[in-house]
């Protein structure tokens, strides 16, 4: 499948690296990483305790670095810190909005790529 654009919300020449541009276990991955966001993301709420919060973020940062979702990760990444003295007004409440909008974006791309392979799959 050929390289995706600069533009794209998952970094293809990552996630190549791991799955060496197999299709089957590229969607293997996709179908885990979308999981794991079903997942975790149900519990990503603005009044979870601090454990909780901290351990949903480190979550979703690892499955969005095993896809190559690097800018999903680095929300991850800054919502990490939203704890303790850390945690200020209205923090958690953007970071919420901020990641939430950043799954959909990687969700369709990733459906994209889906798109894309069965496509490619039929003119074979």
């Amino acid at each position: 499948m050929e390289t995706e654009s600069q533009n794209s919300e998952i970094d293809f020449d990552h996630l190549n690296q791991y799955v060496g541009a197999d299709a089957d276990l590229t969607r293997e991955v996709f179908g885990m990483f979308q999981h794991q966001v079903d997942m975790w993301a149900r519990m990503l709420t603005i009044d979870a305790d601090d454990e909780i919060w901290s351990s949903v973020t480190h979550s979703l940062k690892g499955s969005a670095r095993a896809v190559g979702a690097m800018g999903l990760a680095d929300l991850c990444e800054r919502a990490e810190d939203l704890i303790g003295d850390m945690r200020r007004p209205g923090g958690r409440e953007v970071a919420v909005q901020n990641i939430e909008f950043r799954i959909s974006k990687v969700i369709a791309e990733i459906q994209r790529w889906e798109y894309r392979d069965k496509l490619n799959a039929m003119r074979s």
